[in-house]
Protein backbone atom coordinates (compact mmCIF):
# COMPACT_ATOMS: atom_id res chain seq x y z
CA UNK A 1 0.00 0.00 0.00
CA UNK A 2 1.18 3.67 -1.29
CA UNK A 3 2.24 6.08 1.79
CA UNK A 4 0.67 9.07 -0.02
CA UNK A 5 1.89 11.51 2.52
CA UNK A 6 5.88 10.55 1.20
CA UNK A 7 4.30 11.51 -2.79
CA UNK A 8 5.10 14.20 -4.80
CA UNK A 9 2.01 16.21 -6.30
CA UNK A 10 2.70 14.90 -9.55
CA UNK A 11 3.24 11.08 -8.15
CA UNK A 12 -0.36 11.98 -6.21
CA UNK A 13 -2.10 12.59 -9.39
CA UNK A 14 -0.72 9.75 -11.10
CA UNK A 15 -2.60 7.38 -8.72
CA UNK A 16 -5.15 9.25 -8.77
CA UNK A 17 -5.25 9.14 -12.41
CA UNK A 18 -4.67 4.87 -11.78
CA UNK A 19 -7.48 4.56 -9.32
CA UNK A 20 -9.86 6.45 -11.77
CA UNK A 21 -9.10 4.51 -14.69
CA UNK A 22 -9.83 1.10 -12.39
CA UNK A 23 -12.74 2.42 -11.56
CA UNK A 24 -13.94 3.04 -15.20
CA UNK A 25 -12.59 -0.42 -15.93
CA UNK A 26 -14.58 -2.07 -13.19
CA UNK A 27 -17.82 -0.15 -14.34
CA UNK A 28 -17.89 -0.74 -17.91
CA UNK A 29 -17.33 -4.55 -17.46
CA UNK A 30 -19.96 -4.79 -15.19
CA UNK A 31 -22.45 -2.38 -17.86
CA UNK A 32 -21.11 -5.49 -20.36
CA UNK A 33 -22.37 -8.00 -17.86
CA UNK A 34 -25.42 -6.85 -17.53
CA UNK A 35 -26.20 -5.39 -21.39
CA UNK A 36 -25.41 -10.01 -21.74
CA UNK A 37 -27.80 -10.84 -19.13
CA UNK A 38 -30.51 -8.86 -20.37
CA UNK A 39 -29.84 -9.88 -23.84
CA UNK A 40 -30.31 -13.81 -21.84
CA UNK A 41 -33.25 -12.86 -20.32
CA UNK A 42 -34.96 -11.42 -23.74
CA UNK A 43 -33.87 -14.96 -24.88
CA UNK A 44 -34.86 -16.73 -22.58
CA UNK A 45 -38.70 -15.88 -23.08
CA UNK A 46 -38.48 -15.78 -26.05
CA UNK A 47 -37.97 -19.10 -26.83
CA UNK A 48 -40.00 -20.24 -24.22
CA UNK A 49 -43.18 -18.72 -25.50
CA UNK A 50 -42.04 -20.22 -28.93
CA UNK A 51 -42.16 -23.54 -26.85
CA UNK A 52 -45.63 -23.36 -25.91
CA UNK A 53 -47.37 -23.33 -28.61
CA UNK A 54 -46.36 -27.19 -29.63
CA UNK A 55 -46.32 -28.72 -26.59
CA UNK A 56 -49.64 -27.30 -26.22
CA UNK A 57 -50.61 -29.84 -29.64
CA UNK A 58 -48.64 -32.31 -28.51
CA UNK A 59 -51.01 -32.32 -24.83
CA UNK A 60 -54.36 -31.71 -27.05
CA UNK A 61 -53.48 -34.76 -29.99
CA UNK A 62 -52.06 -37.22 -27.20
CA UNK A 63 -55.14 -36.60 -25.15
CA UNK A 64 -57.71 -37.17 -28.23
CA UNK A 65 -55.93 -40.40 -29.06
CA UNK A 66 -56.25 -41.90 -25.45
CA UNK A 67 -60.00 -41.40 -26.46
CA UNK A 68 -59.28 -43.75 -29.35
CA UNK A 69 -56.74 -46.55 -28.09
CA UNK A 70 -57.81 -49.43 -25.85
CA UNK A 71 -54.12 -51.09 -25.83
CA UNK A 72 -53.14 -50.49 -22.42
CA UNK A 73 -49.33 -49.97 -23.53
CA UNK A 74 -50.27 -47.83 -25.68
CA UNK A 75 -52.51 -46.06 -23.35
CA UNK A 76 -49.59 -45.91 -20.52
CA UNK A 77 -47.36 -44.45 -23.59
CA UNK A 78 -49.77 -41.66 -24.63
CA UNK A 79 -50.19 -40.84 -21.06
CA UNK A 80 -46.85 -40.45 -20.47
CA UNK A 81 -46.24 -38.43 -23.54
CA UNK A 82 -49.32 -36.29 -21.95
CA UNK A 83 -47.77 -35.94 -18.26
CA UNK A 84 -44.29 -35.17 -19.47
CA UNK A 85 -46.08 -32.63 -21.93
CA UNK A 86 -47.51 -30.84 -19.14
CA UNK A 87 -44.70 -31.30 -16.51
CA UNK A 88 -42.37 -29.25 -19.10
CA UNK A 89 -45.19 -26.54 -20.28
CA UNK A 90 -45.16 -26.18 -16.27
CA UNK A 91 -41.75 -24.90 -16.47
CA UNK A 92 -41.86 -23.42 -19.32
CA UNK A 93 -44.55 -21.12 -17.68
CA UNK A 94 -42.18 -20.82 -14.48
CA UNK A 95 -39.67 -19.15 -16.86
CA UNK A 96 -41.63 -16.93 -18.57
CA UNK A 97 -42.81 -15.70 -15.11
CA UNK A 98 -39.31 -15.48 -13.54
CA UNK A 99 -37.65 -13.85 -16.77
CA UNK A 100 -40.61 -11.16 -16.41
CA UNK A 101 -40.09 -10.63 -12.63
CA UNK A 102 -36.67 -10.00 -13.62
CA UNK A 103 -37.57 -6.43 -15.48
CA UNK A 104 -40.66 -5.73 -13.67
CA UNK A 105 -41.95 -6.20 -10.08
CA UNK A 106 -44.66 -8.67 -10.54
CA UNK A 107 -48.07 -7.64 -10.72
CA UNK A 108 -50.41 -8.82 -8.04
CA UNK A 109 -54.44 -8.88 -7.94
CA UNK A 110 -55.20 -9.25 -4.79
CA UNK A 111 -58.55 -11.88 -3.33
CA UNK A 112 -59.32 -13.02 -0.34
CA UNK A 113 -59.72 -16.82 -1.04
CA UNK A 114 -60.16 -20.10 1.78
CA UNK A 115 -56.09 -21.39 1.92
CA UNK A 116 -57.26 -24.75 3.14
CA UNK A 117 -59.08 -25.21 0.15
CA UNK A 118 -56.29 -24.79 -3.21
CA UNK A 119 -54.03 -26.63 -0.53
CA UNK A 120 -56.09 -29.90 -0.64
CA UNK A 121 -56.89 -29.42 -4.29
CA UNK A 122 -53.09 -29.59 -5.00
CA UNK A 123 -52.54 -32.48 -2.62
CA UNK A 124 -55.56 -34.74 -4.27
CA UNK A 125 -53.55 -33.93 -7.86
CA UNK A 126 -51.43 -36.53 -6.20
CA UNK A 127 -53.93 -39.81 -5.89
CA UNK A 128 -50.60 -42.00 -5.34
CA UNK A 129 -48.85 -39.94 -3.01
CA UNK A 130 -49.36 -40.53 0.84
CA UNK A 131 -49.62 -36.68 2.17
CA UNK A 132 -49.82 -35.85 6.80
CA UNK A 133 -51.15 -32.21 6.82
CA UNK A 134 -52.99 -30.33 8.82
CA UNK A 135 -54.81 -27.17 7.28
CA UNK A 136 -55.97 -24.21 9.39
CA UNK A 137 -59.17 -22.79 7.98
CA UNK A 138 -58.50 -19.39 7.11
CA UNK A 139 -58.73 -16.89 4.26
CA UNK A 140 -55.73 -14.54 3.20
CA UNK A 141 -55.76 -11.28 0.86
CA UNK A 142 -52.81 -12.13 -1.82
CA UNK A 143 -53.04 -13.06 -5.38
CA UNK A 144 -54.77 -16.38 -5.80
CA UNK A 145 -52.69 -17.66 -8.84
CA UNK A 146 -49.59 -16.92 -7.78
CA UNK A 147 -50.65 -18.57 -4.45
CA UNK A 148 -51.85 -22.00 -6.23
CA UNK A 149 -48.40 -21.71 -8.03
CA UNK A 150 -46.40 -21.54 -5.06
CA UNK A 151 -48.14 -24.24 -3.27
CA UNK A 152 -47.81 -26.46 -6.79
CA UNK A 153 -44.17 -25.75 -7.31
CA UNK A 154 -43.15 -26.26 -2.73
CA UNK A 155 -45.54 -29.55 -3.13
CA UNK A 156 -43.95 -30.80 -6.50
CA UNK A 157 -40.84 -30.13 -5.20
CA UNK A 158 -41.40 -32.46 -2.60
CA UNK A 159 -43.32 -34.89 -4.35
CA UNK A 160 -39.62 -35.58 -6.60
CA UNK A 161 -36.89 -35.74 -3.69
CA UNK A 162 -39.03 -37.78 -1.00
CA UNK A 163 -38.01 -41.62 -0.68
CA UNK A 164 -40.22 -44.02 -1.26
CA UNK A 165 -43.12 -45.02 1.40
CA UNK A 166 -42.15 -41.45 3.57
CA UNK A 167 -45.14 -39.72 3.96
CA UNK A 168 -44.98 -35.87 2.71
CA UNK A 169 -46.07 -33.66 5.65
CA UNK A 170 -47.74 -30.25 5.35
CA UNK A 171 -48.56 -27.75 8.12
CA UNK A 172 -50.75 -24.54 7.86
CA UNK A 173 -50.70 -22.09 10.84
CA UNK A 174 -51.62 -18.46 11.82
CA UNK A 175 -49.51 -16.18 14.22
CA UNK A 176 -49.29 -12.76 12.87
CA UNK A 177 -48.87 -14.01 9.69
CA UNK A 178 -50.35 -17.25 7.43
CA UNK A 179 -47.06 -19.82 7.80
CA UNK A 180 -46.61 -22.89 5.05
CA UNK A 181 -44.25 -25.86 6.02
CA UNK A 182 -44.13 -29.13 3.68
CA UNK A 183 -41.86 -31.36 4.36
CA UNK A 184 -40.29 -34.23 1.84
CA UNK A 185 -37.69 -36.95 3.34
CA UNK A 186 -35.26 -37.09 0.54
CA UNK A 187 -31.07 -36.28 0.21
CA UNK A 188 -31.35 -33.45 2.07
CA UNK A 189 -29.46 -30.15 1.33
CA UNK A 190 -25.94 -28.85 2.88
CA UNK A 191 -26.61 -25.58 5.04
CA UNK A 192 -24.14 -23.66 2.91
CA UNK A 193 -26.64 -24.06 -0.38
CA UNK A 194 -29.78 -22.80 1.29
CA UNK A 195 -29.97 -19.79 -0.28
CA UNK A 196 -28.22 -20.69 -3.73
CA UNK A 197 -31.53 -23.22 -4.34
CA UNK A 198 -33.41 -19.91 -4.42
CA UNK A 199 -31.64 -18.35 -7.38
CA UNK A 200 -32.02 -18.09 -10.92
CA UNK A 201 -29.74 -19.98 -12.69
CA UNK A 202 -26.97 -20.21 -9.55
CA UNK A 203 -23.87 -21.67 -10.23
CA UNK A 204 -23.71 -24.92 -7.53
CA UNK A 205 -22.11 -27.66 -7.01
CA UNK A 206 -22.51 -30.73 -8.66
CA UNK A 207 -24.66 -32.06 -4.92
CA UNK A 208 -26.82 -29.06 -5.70
CA UNK A 209 -27.13 -29.31 -8.75
CA UNK A 210 -29.04 -32.42 -8.95
CA UNK A 211 -31.70 -31.03 -6.92
CA UNK A 212 -32.24 -27.59 -8.98
CA UNK A 213 -32.28 -29.87 -12.11
CA UNK A 214 -35.72 -30.58 -11.16
CA UNK A 215 -36.68 -27.38 -9.48
CA UNK A 216 -34.02 -24.55 -9.39
CA UNK A 217 -36.41 -22.40 -11.96
CA UNK A 218 -39.80 -23.40 -9.62
CA UNK A 219 -38.16 -22.51 -6.36
CA UNK A 220 -36.35 -18.97 -7.71
CA UNK A 221 -40.03 -18.55 -8.76
CA UNK A 222 -41.05 -19.20 -5.38
CA UNK A 223 -39.04 -16.88 -3.83
CA UNK A 224 -39.87 -13.60 -6.22
CA UNK A 225 -43.71 -14.72 -5.24
CA UNK A 226 -43.36 -14.34 -1.87
CA UNK A 227 -41.36 -11.83 -1.97
CA UNK A 228 -43.65 -9.57 -3.71
CA UNK A 229 -46.31 -10.00 -1.10
CA UNK A 230 -44.12 -9.05 1.38
CA UNK A 231 -43.47 -12.51 2.58
CA UNK A 232 -40.66 -14.46 3.50
CA UNK A 233 -39.24 -18.47 1.94
CA UNK A 234 -36.68 -20.42 3.67
CA UNK A 235 -35.63 -23.82 4.44
CA UNK A 236 -34.30 -26.30 6.94
CA UNK A 237 -32.48 -29.66 5.84
CA UNK A 238 -30.24 -32.19 7.06
CA UNK A 239 -27.98 -34.34 4.89
CA UNK A 240 -30.14 -37.72 3.97
CA UNK A 241 -32.93 -37.11 6.20
CA UNK A 242 -34.81 -34.60 4.13
CA UNK A 243 -35.87 -31.35 4.07
CA UNK A 244 -38.66 -28.34 5.28
CA UNK A 245 -39.57 -25.50 2.81
CA UNK A 246 -41.31 -23.11 4.52
CA UNK A 247 -43.03 -19.28 4.11
CA UNK A 248 -44.95 -17.11 5.59
CA UNK A 249 -47.41 -14.45 4.26
CA UNK A 250 -49.16 -11.41 5.82
CA UNK A 251 -52.93 -12.11 6.02
CA UNK A 252 -53.98 -8.78 5.05
CA UNK A 253 -52.04 -5.73 3.23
Amino acid sequence: MNNFDTLSREELLEQLNKSEATKIKYVNKYLEQEDKWNLLRLLLAKISHEFKTPLNSIIGFSDLLKARIESETELEFLNNISVSSRHMLDLIQDLLDLTRAQYTPMELNYKEFETRDIILDIINSYPNIEFDYTLVSIPIKADIKRFRQLIYNLTSNAVKFNKPGCKIKILTYVDDKFNFEITDYGDGIDESNYNVIFEFFAQSNDDIYKRQMGSGIGLALCKSIVEAHKGEIGVASRLGEGSTFHFSLPINL
